[in-house]
């Protein structure tokens, strides 16, 4: 492979390497350690033979493993290993969880048509009556149930598409 076929093999998997190695090592400079040395591996050695994102994941655990050999730390039966700065790095794993998910809905959000978008948001986020947004939108306050309804059908099937 070339360097412009790394670059994006980097770009599509970091993020998500990122997060695999956040939620085992629960320290942003360890899981940054894991992803340099899981790139640096897959880049010195990655035959294309199988997937390479199953590849770049056992890679990434096995660095893991290694870690906490090298640091001497107790292993315990799930995997994990004691960090002082664990109860920090699980609340900032849960924040970038949590701005993924916000993420993903403003997406799916930004799909919908403009006055189903429009309708939700007036409806969810300035929580504007139904009878207001129908007089804004010339439509019966019947058509503004239904028109949410229908958009938070769609962005339920787009966040389920992607779990």
């Amino acid at each position: 492979m070339d360097q412009t076929q790394w670059k994006l093999i980097y770009e599509t998997y970091q993020r998500s390497l990122f997060l695999y190695a956040l939620s085992l090592t629960k320290n942003v400079p360890d899981a940054e350690d894991l992803i340099q040395e899981t790139f640096l591996k897959a880049f010195l050695s990655y035959k294309e033979t199988g997937s390479l994102k199953a590849w770049l994941i056992t890679v990434l655990k096995n660095e893991f493993l290694n870690l906490c050999r090298k640091r001497q730390k107790e292993i315990l039966d799930n995997g994990e290993c004691f960090s002082q700065q664990q109860a920090a790095s699980e609340e900032l794993l849960q924040k970038i969880i949590h701005q993924e998910e916000r993420r993903t809905l403003l997406y799916a959000i930004m799909e919908l048509p403009l006055l189903s978008k429009e309708i939700l948001m007036e409806s969810i986020y300035f929580h504007i009556a139904d009878s207001e947004i129908a007089a804004m939108h010339h439509l019966t306050q019947e058509n503004v149930r239904q028109i949410r309804s229908r958009a938070k059908k769609k962005i339920l099937k787009r966040l389920e598409g992607t779990l």
